[in-house]
């Protein structure tokens, strides 16, 4: 942040201003500080919205790309018999 063109403490005040103009200027300075902070709260709010909003999405996402547990049924070993290739008999 820039530093300010004038010293804020009335002992300090430039000798071309007048009582009124450094009342006038501090009385800016006040608002423009209190509008800063607004602005910085703001800010603040919204980033954490956006970083609350980003969790969420990114927690969905996580939960939506895992597969849904299907119940598993029981699993049958095939007979011997069924893996083993059938021989045509040829008459014999």
């Amino acid at each position: 942040m820039p530093a300010h063109p004038f010293p804020r403490s009335p002992l300090n005040r430039p000798t071309h201003f007048s009582d009124a103009d450094w009342a006038a200027y501090q009385q800016s300075q006040a608002e423009h500080d209190d509008l800063m902070a607004q602005i910085a709260d703001h800010e603040a709010q919204m980033e954490h919205d956006l970083l609350g909003t980003y969790d969420a999405y990114a927690s969905d996402c996580a939960v939506s790309a895992r597969p849904e547990q299907q119940p598993r049924t029981a699993y049958r070993t095939p007979r011997l018999r069924a893996l083993i290739p059938h021989r045509r008999n040829r008459g014999r």
